[in-house]
Formats: structure tokens, sequence, C-alpha cells
């Protein structure tokens, strides 16, 4: 007669269900879930108000590119728009407001590449005068426009 060692006799319970979840496996699965969840909704309102965010930085750059802009027209000896450029010449240098790809730059003597507005559609410059009116419209359909003053007469300049 064969013996058979003890422990061989015991069947776990772990052996017979195989196909079943255990609580741990439960409870882990819970918390990763949970985990995602979490995480997961903030960074949705961050996407969905993302569009809103990007208006509102638009109206601020707006705001300090007409900062910008008065200073420099006020303090220009001559200003002329030219192929849909607005050119402001100011003693020796000249600086040159232009639509480059879906952004206003602006470059002083041929030369730099200062982004001023970004997600612009359409720009134009109209003399008026003794002002300047600047017309954008951004990618999502927004106006502004602004007329800036100059505190010098440039009819009377040469």
């Amino acid at each position: 007669m064969t013996t058979v060692p003890f422990f061989q006799k015991w069947k776990f319970a772990g052996f017979k269900n195989e196909q079943a979840f255990t609580l741990i496996e439960s409870l882990f699965a819970l918390s990763i879930f949970s985990m995602i969840v979490c995480f997961a909704t903030p960074l949705l309102q961050i996407i969905l108000n993302d569009k809103a965010m990007q208006e509102e930085n638009q109206d601020m750059e707006w705001e300090v590119f007409c900062s910008q802009m008065k200073k420099e027209i006020r303090m220009g000896t001559h200003v002329e728009v030219i192929a849909g450029r607005l050119i402001i010449t100011e003693d020796i240098d000249t600086a040159q407001y232009e639509k480059y790809g879906s952004n206003l730059r602006r470059r002083v003597n041929n030369s730099g590449h200062e982004i001023l507005l970004q997600n612009v559609s359409e720009v134009s410059f109209f003399l008026q005068n003794n002002a300047v009116m600047v017309s954008v419209k951004d990618i999502w359909g927004k106006d502004y426009s602004v007329i800036v003053y100059s505190y010098m007469d440039w009819n009377l300049q040469t």
C-alpha cells in the first residue's frame, strides 16, 4: 500500500474555482478605475474650456497691441499704408506692421520678427487725416478695431 503525503490530500479553495475574481482583485480594479475617473474629469474640463481661455487671451493681447501701437503712432513722424502694411517712420527707424500667416507681426528696419497678435484671419489698415484705423478679425470671427490719433500733423511733413 502506498501512502500519499498529507499536503496532497487537501485541495485549497483557490484552486477549485479559478474563473472567479477574488476580493483583492476586485478592490484593486476599483481603485484603478477611481484614479482614472479622478484624473479624467479635470482634464476634460481643461480641454473643453480651452476655446474660452484662448478668446480671453485674445482680448488681452488686443489691449496690449493697442497700447503699443498708440505709443508708436504718436511718436512717429510719418505713417503710410502700402500693400496692406502699415509703415511708421520715426526719425531713422521704420516699423512695419503686417499679417504673417495667422499672426500680426512687427518688423523694425526690415529685420526682426515680433509677434503682436496671434490667431488673426484678416487685418486692414486705413489712414484718415492724422489717424490710423486698424481692423482685425480673429479666427473665431470676432472683430476688433481701433482708431489711433497722432499728436503730429503728418500732412505738413515731407
